[in-house]
């Protein structure tokens, strides 16, 4: 049993991968595809636009619909921090037109290489398997059934991304 289960390897679920393991917590990370960041990796036409270099404020202004749901994980990570962290894990930034920010390299390639080396870093484990269900025990989730068994810790993190670009294999299931 570890500490934490994270389900899905894109940018997210490697991102709260890492965060937990900064935190001195053992962490699985359960992706159904060969490789992590499949769609982090063609973001920007291939670019990856990490962030935007601008305010909480003006980066909510910019929301078409719904911006109240995201403030609250915007004012725990707004751009500013978004871009120490990439920077820290040695991808260095450039802002262009629009205040976007992305790699100096131009290759989402480079954003997905430093998130899998600092996973390797902090000792992740990472379960090439298809999550099935979670496994609820008196309304708490104790772990994840998966393509090949189980896996149970203290807290799970679903990560699995949407529907956005399915070629991916991010179908949001």
């Amino acid at each position: 049993m570890c500490d934490i289960i994270v389900i899905g390897g894109g940018a997210a679920g490697m991102t709260a991968a890492i965060t937990a393991a900064r935190l001195g917590k053992s962490v699985l990370l359960i992706e159904r595809n060969e490789r992590l960041g499949r769609k982090l990796a063609i973001t920007g036409k291939g670019r990856c636009n990490v962030t935007n270099n601008c305010s909480v404020e003006e980066a909510l202004a910019n929301v078409p619909r719904n911006a109240k749901f995201l403030y609250g994980a915007f004012a725990k990570f707004p751009p500013s921090e978004t871009m120490a962290f990439f920077e820290e894990l040695g991808v260095p930034l450039k802002t262009e037109r629009g205040k976007r920010v992305f790699p100096v390299s131009d290759k989402a390639g480079d954003v997905v290489a430093a998130l899998e080396r600092e996973l390797r870093r902090l000792d992740v484990k990472i379960a090439r398997e298809k999550a099935l269900s979670l496994i609820i025990d008196e309304n708490v989730c104790r772990g994840v059934k998966t393509s090949a068994g189980e896996h149970f810790a203290r807290s799970v993190i679903v990560a699995a991304g949407g529907k956005s670009y399915p070629k991916t294999g991010s179908d949001g299931s």
